[in-house]
């Protein structure tokens, strides 16, 4: 008889669930690679797909480098790290993908302050984090809880599949941070810094 692989520990090395990366991450960022370049060619960044895309793209490509390159002794470094550089991606992807006309802001007449929106979002952001240190690691989970997770977005013994869905979680609220600040920085700047 005829074998074409030999299972390896009586696993099959490619076919074999769960991957450190897996089928889901690896889709959802193909996808997102496709969708934005086809909105950075047509300029069509101000819909639904477009912001999905500019999310999935960043988060899923510094996770796979994260998990590639770096160890994960401080997982803390890594996850800010992964959201900043992930965050600031994001924006230039939503920036370069929306034509010229699209991109001037109505700033309004109100004077600038920090918004409860503002405030949300950075305690938000701090206490996602905080929470995300204090509870870190694969020990957390068990095969019950966690069965269904591995095989859609990777082993849980490494990074990635950790680091994933809390990247795209804190490069949605630290985008909101940074936009707030932007918008407050353009009042100021447009009023002379004045108030």
């Amino acid at each position: 008889m005829l074998r074409l692989h030999r299972p390896i520990g009586g696993r099959m090395t490619f076919l074999s669930l769960p991957w450190v990366i897996g089928p889901v991450p690896i889709v959802a960022t193909i996808w997102a690679a496709y969708t934005c370049g086809i909105v950075v060619a047509k300029k069509t960044g101000d819909n639904g797909k477009a912001f999905m895309a500019a999310l999935l793209l960043p988060s899923g490509l510094v996770s796979v480098a994260q998990q590639l390159f770096l160890s994960d002794r401080n997982f803390a470094v890594l996850l800010i790290s992964s959201q900043i550089v992930s965050s600031a991606f994001f924006l230039f992807i939503l920036n370069i993908s929306k034509s010229p006309g699209a991109s001037q802001v109505n700033l309004g007449e109100r004077p600038p302050t920090f918004s409860r929106q503002f405030m949300i979002l950075s305690v938000s952001y701090i206490l996602f984090n905080v929470i995300l240190s204090i509870f870190p690691g694969p020990d957390r989970c068990t095969i019950a809880k966690c069965f269904v997770m591995e095989w859609v977005l990777g082993r849980i013994d490494h990074v990635f599949s950790r680091l994933y869905l809390e990247t795209m979680f804190g490069t949605i609220l630290l985008t909101g941070i940074v936009s707030h600040l932007f918008r407050l920085f353009m009042k100021s700047r447009r009023n002379g810094f004045s108030n």
